[in-house]
């Protein structure tokens, strides 16, 4: 009797059940891609950096990066849904400024998605053996940790606007996509700032006779 209570309190609002449903598999979209976002940069700081990449972890990493691309087109697939719910049945939060700022950050973080599938992947792959820095130019660890700065970012601001409804229709898009350079900013220069660290490290676990002849720290990434 309950589930028929549930489906009939359905039927009596199906639009208002539609923009439920959107809400709900947005929620599913952003906790799978969040969740194993953040998983995997905790993985590359706590095993690749500074251990040995092995086949298991690279196996755990590559299918979390496939539960990441899920998460993200549960996302294009409800954010497309809401404007189409918008247009149809509530066109004046078409013009909330807010719901355009979270969709530039996730084309955003679709396109970084497409870099670390094409580039970092494959790299984390081939250092099955080794950590994960070895052999990389400086702007090769520049590039990777900025990526991995750029998705976690990317991932943490639309959940930050999504629990701030008293800026709807308020704050316009160019602050939001301000906010969201600004602390962009901040995490990359966080990563240097670690990339920076893990240089003088390397520096100084290398036999004195060789230090002079190391790559030098200025700019490591």
């Amino acid at each position: 009797m309950g589930l028929m209570y549930l489906i009939d309190t359905l039927r009596l609002d199906p639009v208002a059940s539609i923009k439920t449903g959107l809400r709900i598999v947005h929620f599913i979209g952003l906790a799978l891609g969040l969740g194993a976002a953040t998983v995997l940069d905790l993985m590359i700081l706590k095993f690749f950096i500074r251990g040995k990449v092995t086949s298991d972890q690279w196996h755990v990493f590559h299918f979390g990066s496939r539960i990441v691309n899920a998460g993200l087109i549960l996302l294009w697939i409800t954010g497309l849904g809401f404007l189409a719910y918008y247009s149809a049945f509530d066109p004046i939060r078409l013009g909330n400024e807010k719901v355009w700022a979270k969709m530039t950050i996730v084309l955003i973080l679709t396109i970084n998605g497409i870099f670390l599938h094409m580039a970092v992947l494959p790299k984390v792959k081939a250092q099955i053996g080794r950590s994960l820095l070895d052999g990389m130019s400086t702007g090769q660890r520049s590039l990777f940790f900025a990526s991995g700065a750029l998705s976690a970012t990317s991932w943490y601001v639309p959940l930050l606007l999504g629990a701030m409804p008293q800026l709807n229709f308020v704050v316009p898009m160019t602050t939001i996509l301000l906010a969201y350079a600004l602390l962009l900013t901040l995490a990359l220069l966080a990563t240097q700032l670690v990339l920076l660290a893990l240089g003088d490290d390397r520096r100084s676990e290398l036999p004195s006779s060789l230090r002079d002849r190391s790559e030098p720290v200025m700019g490591l990434a």
